[in-house]
């Protein structure tokens, strides 16, 4: 297997040297990432104009009185006056140009364009990222996965959906990780000598901003067992169907320009990696809920100490009190501050009738009335089963479809739709027959089937129905 490459192979060797290690470096990216927000979706790229502007925009609004400090000890040469702002952002892109971060490019007018270049946009994207510190968010990742590979349509490429969802699922592990190690470095934060109020904000803003909604959703929505079982089962039966991977293997190879061994060793790949990472998250999911729940009781536990001391904290606290009594004694003080707490006491109310004992009562036994049934008019309870049998005979049942249909084939073995007389179904009250007649198709008690054909829709009285043609059994 052919070693990776080392990045730094593939970037330029001085990337890094504007940086340098002081306070510069802060403005070097500040600028930079306000150009890559610049080009960012800008479709005709930035003029050299357009970039002096915005670090003239920077120094002028945000980094002028820092620009002023002494250049890094690394510098070749110490930056220009910021107060020329013009030739302190031309200073600026001539550093960006020898280092590799931007390049001139100019078009047929003469006019100068700056130019990312690839690697300068995914360096950029990372550092604005942890620039925001924004919460990783999982919702959708491993539905998109469950949709790529569990809804098969007409349009379906088995490729692309399995890239896709290798992809989403990579991500998701990827995420995962990175939030178990989040929960263990705000725990080692917690641990450290901070007060009170530092520790307060890391539990109550930096904590449920940065890791409340992942772990949140984690366990909700994007609950990893919604979608596993059925991904495996369907990963599963596609490693097993040579033909599936076959064909998939010959699309990857057309679209990713491969051979058709690598593109079968590619989805090889795919599918055994989503396999054994979703089969293998329970460890790290009981991980992360053990290191929530670390951090939990770590940090209140941090916060409690601190408030009320090392031994329980009430004889200090008692001690404390009375420092500040005596204090406000010898400044001549002789009652408690408005704003000092009051001492409370449970209100104590008079004793009432409800206050005292009372025995209990022994109860009536229950003596239920008895039950009396009305006696019916012999003439209504007649009425009532003669509507009753009257109901029952115009119920339509598949006896009474078989004697329907059966009139129309005279004879005949196949009888299509458009063949039954006009008067058939011409009034609304026949719809039910026909109903009927093709919802009891194919029924074990009628001697008939229906079976679509092609053709025109057929006017049938007040509707419109598909084509079809009632072939009789034998008997």
């Amino acid at each position: 297997m052919t070693p990776a490459a080392n990045p730094f192979d593939v970037l330029p060797a001085a990337l890094f040297n504007p940086l340098g290690s002081g306070g510069h470096q802060r403005h070097y990216m500040a600028i930079l990432l306000r150009i890559y927000a610049l080009a960012e979706f800008n479709r005709y790229g930035l003029t050299r104009d357009e970039v002096v502007a915005e670090i003239i925009n920077y120094v002028t609004h945000e980094g002028a009185d820092a620009l002023d400090a002494e250049a890094d000890a690394a510098d070749e040469a110490a930056p220009p006056d910021t107060t020329d702002a013009r030739t302190y952002a031309g200073w600026v892109l001539r550093r960006l140009f020898d280092a590799g971060w931007l390049e001139r490019e100019q078009s047929a007018d003469y006019v100068e364009y700056i130019i990312l270049p690839d690697y300068a946009f995914t360096l950029l994207e990372a550092l604005r990222a942890i620039q925001e510190q924004k919460p990783r968010e999982y919702t959708g990742q491993l539905y998109a996965a469950h949709q790529l590979l569990t809804s098969e349509n007409d349009d379906f490429s088995p490729a692309l959906a399995l890239k896709q969802a290798y992809e989403s699922v990579r991500q998701l592990v990827r995420g995962l990780n990175e939030l178990n190690q989040n929960i263990r470095r705000y725990t080692e934060r917690v641990t450290r000598d901070r007060p009170v109020a530092e520790l307060l904000r890391l539990q109550y803003e930096d904590y449920a901003q940065v890791l409340g909604p992942s772990y949140h959703a984690l366990k909700t929505s994007d609950h990893i067992s919604r979608y596993r079982r059925d991904i495996v089962a369907r990963l599963q039966a596609w490693q097993l169907d040579a033909d599936w991977v076959h064909r998939a293997a010959d699309e990857l190879a057309m679209q990713g320009r491969i051979t058709p061994a690598q593109a079968s060793h590619e989805i090889d790949h795919f599918m055994r990696f989503i396999i054994n990472n979703l089969e293998t998250l329970d460890p790290l999911l009981g991980e992360i809920d053990r290191r929530h729940a670390q951090y939990l009781r770590t940090s209140l536990r941090q916060i409690r100490y601190q408030l009320v001391g090392a031994d329980g904290g009430f004889k200090d606290r008692l001690a404390l009190l009375a420092k500040g009594l005596a204090r406000l004694l010898d400044e001549g003080g002789s009652a408690l501050p408005a704003d000092a707490p009051t001492f409370t006491a449970t209100p104590l109310r008079q004793p009432d009738s409800r206050s005292l004992y009372t025995p209990p009562q022994r109860r009536a036994p229950f003596r239920p009335e008895p039950v009396a049934a009305p006696t019916l008019d012999p003439a209504y309870v007649r009425a009532i089963r003669a509507e009753t049998l009257a109901s029952l005979g115009q119920v339509i049942t598949p006896a009474k479809i078989q004697q329907f249909v059966a009139g129309f084939f005279n004879g005949h073995h196949t009888l299509h739709i458009s063949d039954l007389p006009p008067e058939t179904f011409a009034d609304a009250a026949d719809l039910p027959w026909l109903i009927y007649t093709i919802a009891y198709g194919n029924h074990p008690e009628v001697r008939y089937d229906i079976e679509p054909v092609a053709g025109e829709p057929v006017d049938l009285g007040p509707v419109t129905v598909q084509p079809f043609q009632l072939i009789k059994r034998e008997s």
